[in-house]
């Protein structure tokens, strides 16, 4: 009986003992307490004033196409950015030349060399801009959703407050300077498709 006694009492010490050193939390109390709010609108705000798209970032739209056509591997390998394995880079441009039309979905500039370009104004959509500047990692975060959603900020940022202003103020035959990203394809390198989603444009 003795014995009886001592298991039970041994039992029930463990058992108070085991209550009070485990315990469980519900996953959402959890999840609330860890999960830390990105601010995306203010991370895109940090981005494009910390200079991310400043002139000295991009390289001169002449000198890339110069590069792509002597050395198109070595060019896409210096200047561009792709997340992946593809023949696609994304590059960050910049160039100089006159309005030479205007249309709904932006307008198009005529270089000192006889190159046209379309600068895409209306649909700033897409991962352009974030990774033609090289500087936002899939591995700073965790989910591709939360990736993206810098892109989303980022663009609107763009296409609701850095242009409008802007863009009230261009008219055919003007001068400009544009700055922002390019989309280049390796194996439409004879004939590519040469528009930019501008993150700046500057009336001379």
């Amino acid at each position: 009986m003795k014995k009886i006694y001592k298991y039970g009492i041994l039992v029930i010490t463990f058992a108070f003992l085991g209550y009070n050193s485990v315990y469980f939390k519900k996953l959402s109390e959890i999840q609330s307490q860890d999960k830390v709010e990105i601010d995306y609108n203010a991370y895109a705000d940090s981005l494009y004033y910390k200079g991310m798209f400043e002139s000295n970032h991009a390289v001169e739209l002449s000198d890339l196409l110069s590069a792509i056509r002597s050395d198109p591997e070595h060019a896409f390998t210096e200047f561009g950015n792709r997340l992946g394995i593809g023949n696609s880079a994304y590059f960050l441009v910049k160039c100089q030349g006159t309005i030479s039309a205007m249309h709904s979905d932006g307008f198009q500039i005529t270089m000192v060399n006889g190159e046209i370009i379309d600068i895409n104004t209306k649909y700033i959509f897409g991962n352009a801009l974030r990774d033609a500047s090289g500087l936002v990692k899939l591995t700073d975060f965790k989910t591709n959703s939360e990736f993206n959603r810098v892109s989303e900020a980022l663009n609107t940022l763009i296409r609701t407050t850095i242009l409008p202003p802007v863009l009230e103020q261009l008219n055919n035959g003007e001068p400009v300077r544009i700055i922002g990203a390019m989309k280049l394809n390796k194996k439409e390198l004879d004939n590519p498709d040469l528009e930019i989603t501008p993150s700046q444009i500057i009336p001379e």
